[in-house]
């Protein structure tokens, strides 16, 4: 991990985002959109705790109470270009973020709806190498504490080395009948993926390993069976992957 360029890579997760630059009187200081973000290192020198985002590493010396492996939600954060205490890591402050609940995935030979009844309207994903393998998934319900879980069916037949992924939903008591609302949530699919045999690529002399995946959600049951969505073109599935 080094100190690079940072590209805002525009992703859509139901969330608003904004891209604000100032430069002029020698200052240069941009503040990013809205993205997750996962706590890769934490450490003593080079700005203390390394979060990974679509923009890069970036080292989040106010992140205080968070440790390695942690999955966040960042609404704002600044970097001022001409003010730099690395040599390794852009330095951002101005940290607004709230903590993401995580999930390990699950696998299973067959996908159990059992009590994951609750019916999920919208859904989208994000997945970025900075992110050390874990899967972030927004998900629009009228629930806004359910306990989600994502499930990897080994038991269903793979199309050009596509998986299927299952997110399933146990509704809390809480739940409303008058307003949806949004909720994030990330998985660590680092098992899945090295778990594949012949899934490594290089981009750009960058070693990845990878896996390909159909996004599903339960969204209702018809004739006693229940019915799962795809939220991915069947032509276009998610792409999730990490540094070798």
């Amino acid at each position: 991990m080094r100190k690079q360029n940072l590209l805002f890579i525009p992703f859509v997760l139901g969330i608003g985002i904004w891209f604000n630059s100032c430069m002029g009187n020698g200052h240069n200081v941009t503040t990013y959109p809205p993205t997750p973000a996962v706590v890769v290192d934490v450490r003593m020198d080079e700005g203390g705790t390394i979060i990974g985002t679509p923009f890069g590493y970036i080292a989040a010396p106010g992140l205080t109470n968070n440790f390695l492996g942690d999955c966040l939600y960042i609404n704002t954060f600044t970097i001022d270009y001409d003010n730099q205490p690395s040599n390794q890591y852009y330095t951002a402050t101005q940290i607004d973020k709230q903590d993401v609940g995580q999930h390990n995935l699950e696998q299973s030979l067959s996908v159990e709806l059992g009590e994951d009844t609750l019916m999920l309207s919208t859904l989208n994903g994000l997945s970025d190498p900075h992110f050390n393998g874990k899967f972030f998934i927004v998900a629009t319900s009228k629930d806004n504490i359910a306990d989600f879980r994502l499930v990897y069916n080994r038991g269903e037949e793979e199309v050009n080395g596509v998986k299927n992924l299952y997110l399933l939903a146990k509704p809390s008591s809480s739940i409303s009948n008058a307003t949806t609302v949004s909720s994030i949530y990330a998985f660590d699919v680092n098992s899945l993926i090295y778990a594949q045999q012949n899934n490594d690529t290089i981009i750009s002399t960058v070693n990845y390993k990878y896996i390909k995946a159909n996004l599903k959600y339960f969204s209702g049951i018809t004739d006693g069976e229940p019915v799962y969505k795809t939220v991915n073109d069947l032509n276009s599935p998610f792409e999730i992957y990490i540094y070798q």
